[in-house]
């Protein structure tokens, strides 16, 4: 029962988990991408500009590539109010040589700019790069006319590493909730089942108990009958072996199905239910060397189950035979008014 419903447990809690990975990925993911793209798209955007005024002053001026003189900031300056851009003029060599502030603010710290325009322009690899977000604060474009593309990305950085530090937040807070529901999920689950389990549990034990005391009972009353041939044994054995073919039509129906079992009560007379129970062990006290001495009030009435009164005074008399020294005594008396 412990190792189902650990496999119960598991395999909710995996599929709930997996399917809440899969929306905090895929939120994560989307958002990741909206913000890669549009700055793709400004860059890309700003890129043909300078590539367009290139081609407009090669048109004015008449010759394939403008010196670099007549690229001023009036030409190139383009305010960007959602993004920080810079784009920084190179000399004939390739190196820095000034830039052109593309957004809003007048006050911006050229030496830092500077320094991260040359590590680009040392280190780049690709004309056009943009890298991973949560990693590079920095994208740039290198245009045909000799000036560098730089898009300040620290704001997106951020805003992107505090996003994926909530998403984790609230993985492992619905991680913590999704594991609670499961635990009420499964206990759910396997409360009918576990009744179920205990009731054979308890069944199969009551009724190896009681095959056990019935063979008991015939085995003594059959040796019984070959030592003396009184034909009490003989009925004995007959009443124990009915008793066992009950069981034994328990236990298959139990096999069977699950349904409830109503209890027949009728009116029995209780004096002669457990007289009879109480001859039929007269094999097993004789084998055991323990006397037996019984009082029953005659014409008590009872409404019961013949059958559950049978089974529990089977119990009561194999426990006293069982917990009785050789040569003991058991009495048994039957009273209404519970005097001896």
């Amino acid at each position: 029962m412990k190792k189902l419903k650990i496999k119960v447990f598991l395999t909710i809690f995996t599929i709930l988990t997996v399917f809440l990975f899969v929306i905090i990925i895929t939120s994560t993911t989307r958002n990741y991408l909206e913000k890669k793209n549009k700055i793709s798209e400004v860059l890309t955007n700003d890129l043909r500009r300078m590539e367009d005024i290139s081609r407009n002053k090669n048109s004015e001026l008449g010759i394939n590539k403008p010196p670099l003189e007549i690229i001023d900031n009036q030409d190139t300056k383009n305010i960007y109010l959602d993004f920080t851009i810079y784009t920084i003029i190179l000399d004939q060599e390739g190196n820095y040589r000034d830039i052109i502030n593309n957004t809003s603010s007048e006050n911006i710290d050229e030496l830092k700019i500077k320094s991260i325009a040359t590590k680009i322009i040392n280190n780049h690899n690709n004309n056009f790069y943009i890298g991973n977000l949560y990693v590079n604060k920095y994208a740039y474009a290198f245009t045909s006319n000799n000036t560098l593309i730089v898009m300040d990305n620290s704001n997106t950085n951020s805003i992107l590493i505090r996003g994926l530090l909530t998403n984790i937040l609230l993985f492992i807070c619905a991680e913590i909730v999704v594991f609670i529901i499961t635990y009420v999920i499964t206990k759910w689950i396997i409360e009918p089942v576990k009744k179920s389990f205990e009731k054979q549990k308890i069944f199969v034990a009551d009724a190896s108990h009681e095959l056990k005391t019935p063979l008991s009972v015939m085995v003594a009353s059959a040796d019984a009958y070959f030592n003396d041939k009184d034909d009490k044994w003989v009925y004995n054995m007959k009443n124990e072996s009915e008793r066992m073919i009950k069981l034994v039509t328990e236990l298959l129906d139990l096999a069977k199905t699950e349904r409830e079992y109503e209890i027949s009560m009728q009116e029995n007379s209780l004096s002669d239910i457990i007289e009879s129970s109480i001859l039929t062990f007269e094999s097993l006290f004789f084998e055991n060397n323990i006397k037996l001495k019984y009082n029953i009030e005659r014409n008590i009435n009872l409404i019961c189950n013949e059958d559950l009164i049978v089974e529990l005074m089977s119990i009561l008399i194999d426990n006293a035979i069982k917990h009785t020294k050789e040569k003991g005594k058991v009495l048994v008396n039957l009273s209404k008014n519970g005097k001896q």
